[in-house]
């Protein structure tokens, strides 16, 4: 009679989860001593476990195709464009007030183009989301 009592008692503890939900495959993950940190730091800020954040970010990140050549000469160019109204703001004491304004509307005017050619491009990118 005692051994149908331990028998028929509820077992405690949590329920064991089905097959579909139970994650028992790992996956190896190396990483270097100041990328370990940055994703410390991630995970503080988001309050998760690294393991937890880590899984988050691989199963919902988005990883875009790299930018093509084209964009990244437009990029370089705007760059380039910038260190020069840079260098006129800079010099601009030491020159002539017409010149200093024909420079500078001639360097915005080349800035706006590529600023708008680039928002387009990225407007309507067929860039590929793996």
């Amino acid at each position: 009679m005692k051994e149908d009592n331990k028998d028929n008692r509820k077992k405690g503890g949590r329920p064991k989860a089905s097959p579909v939900n139970r994650k028992s495959k790992t996956v190896g993950v190396c990483f270097s001593e100041p990328e370990l940190y940055a994703i410390k730091h991630r995970a503080g800020k988001a309050k998760l476990p690294i393991s937890v954040y880590c899984h988050d970010a691989i199963l919902s990140g988005v990883i875009k195709e790299p930018l093509k050549k084209e964009e990244l000469d437009l990029l370089r160019n705007l760059s380039n464009m910038g260190n020069n109204l840079n260098q006129l703001t800079k010099t601009a004491k030491f020159l002539n007030a017409k010149r200093l304004e024909n420079e500078a509307e001639n360097l915005f005017n080349q800035i706006q183009i590529i600023i708008n050619k680039l928002s387009d491009d990225w407007k309507n990118s067929k860039r590929k989301k793996f």
